[in-house]
């Protein structure tokens, strides 16, 4: 089968969030199955720079309403995926993907609606043609609509990564994106009289998948819906929820260059001197037998941020240490740098995003912090898991789908999850420090983490089921 991916972030040189790393390892799942898969991506600053794609002679032109627009192909490969990248400086030359200081560039709408189309005009020119195009959240959600404008032979998957961005836009923006006027309509991409990349891609799309299966029950109902839940109940036919995975060989504590020192299950001994250079690093006083909590997130009240902040005093009141990595909500930012100041030697808070950094959280954090109020799959809870972190989650989505309650009884269970709230979070962190107190049961819930098998060998079968029910 010939599968065509499309999405505006590509891990490493490419990456806001989970989307980055999922483009980077599920198309060449798809391919190590033996399905021939291209991916389109727009040429970010950061993609140009890495020296994995090769400028081409070729131009193709995306037609837009007035002067067609042009884009140089750029070319390249990965893992037996083909890749491509269109070359429009001015849309995305840039020095982040979506925008500056918290605000989206006000282009938005033409930067991605000519991603969208340059996308499906690509796809006219590859061989072979794909049969299946996979539409990954609302920044090419426009493409199942230029599909079935242009009545191409190709059937659409919508994958939605995350339900809470919509891209959504003034009704007169219409005329810019180049569909016919029937399109603009409530069943196409019209939205209570404004114009919704994401709904559109729903509703017109020949199938819809989320990231987890809980996500897919719970975005149908209206408290985690952000107001698409009724359409996804009319489209629920077609709604299917495939759990990500993560690749096994790239995040892998026994040969990660970026940690301190390497081990595995068996082997843990080079973990305890990561948690030793990450108490260094980080500038926080040696934990003398207490636990270290980690959180590599962005700092949103999404991801619970301001629960943990809430209790952040109480935690290191009683002897543990919080250390957390991430960028967001500027009034939350303010909020860990004020608790930071207060517990110079217990509080650590690094703003932005470092990638061996997060590694070296997740190899030296004994417990792995995301008290997410709504989590699509969520990655990092696994990378915590591969490294020995215990993850204390919330209840939600993806968490709930990849973490296990930890049984004393039993010596089964990954972690702990709790409702996202102040007195649910006190609960985790209570049943969390309660197993600190026994290190055969801290080893135990561990190694069951560690040995958990997060490859995306698991959902390939899941997306061939879709493509097959579309294609035969």
């Amino acid at each position: 089968m010939n599968i065509l991916f499309v999405a505006a972030e590509l891990a490493p040189h490419a990456k806001v969030g989970g989307l980055a790393d999922v483009m980077a390892a599920l198309p060449q799942a798809l391919a190590k199955a033996g399905h021939g898969v291209s991916l389109v991506v727009p040429l970010h600053r950061g993609l140009r720079r890495s020296g994995e794609f090769r400028q081409t002679e070729r131009e193709i032109e995306v037609p837009g309403v007035g002067e067609g627009r042009r884009a140089r192909i750029w070319e390249g490969e990965r893992g037996g995926v083909s890749l491509f990248a269109l070359e429009r400086d001015d849309y995305f030359d840039r020095a982040q993907l979506y925008g500056e200081g918290g605000v989206d560039y006000p282009d938005s709408l033409e930067r991605f609606s000519f991603l969208a189309r340059g996308a499906v005009e690509l796809a006219r020119y590859v061989e072979p043609t794909p049969e299946i195009i996979q539409v990954n959240d609302w920044h090419v959600g426009l493409v199942p609509a230029y599909v079935k404008a242009l009545g191409l032979p190709i059937r659409t998957v919508c994958t939605v990564h995350n339900l809470g961005y919509q891209g959504e836009f003034p009704a007169e923006d219409f005329r810019r994106v180049g569909l016919p006027e029937g399109v603009f309509r409530p069943e196409g991409v019209e939205f209570y009289g404004k114009m919704n990349f994401l709904k559109g891609a729903i509703a017109i799309a020949d199938a819809v998948t989320t990231v987890s299966p809980s996500y897919a029950r719970e975005i149908q109902a209206e408290e985690r819906g952000h107001g698409l839940h009724e359409v996804l109940r009319e489209h629920g036919g077609k709604l299917n929820g495939i759990l990500n995975g993560i690749d096994m060989v790239e995040w892998n504590p026994a040969t990660d260059g970026a940690l301190k020192k390497n081990f595995k299950v068996g082997s843990m001994a080079g973990r305890v001197e990561c948690r030793a250079a990450l108490e260094k690093e980080m500038g926080i006083e040696p934990a003398n037998g207490r636990p270290i909590f980690g959180m590599v997130t962005r700092l949103t009240r999404e991801k619970g941020v301001d629960l943990v902040w809430a209790g952040a005093e109480e935690l290191a009141r009683r002897g543990g240490r919080l250390v957390v990595l991430g960028a967001g909500d500027p009034a939350l930012e303010e909020e860990g740098k004020r608790l930071a100041q207060l517990h110079p030697k217990r509080v650590a808070v690094r703003l932005g995003y470092d990638e061996g950094l997060a590694r070296r959280i997740f190899a030296g954090a004994d417990f792995f912090l995301m008290p997410s109020r709504s989590e699509p799959c969520g990655l990092t809870q696994m990378y915590a898991m591969r490294y020995g972190a215990i993850p204390v989650v919330g209840n939600v989505g993806g968490l709930r789908d990849t973490v296990e309650e930890w049984d004393g009884k039993t010596k089964k269970g990954t972690g702990f999850l709790f409702v996202p709230t102040a007195e649910g979070l006190t609960g985790g962190l209570d049943r969390a420090l309660a197993i600190w107190d026994e290190p055969a049961m801290m080893k135990a819930a561990r190694r069951n983490g560690m040995s958990k098998d997060w490859s995306w060998g698991a959902a390939v079968p899941s997306y061939e089921k879709v493509y097959r029910s579309l294609t035969s």
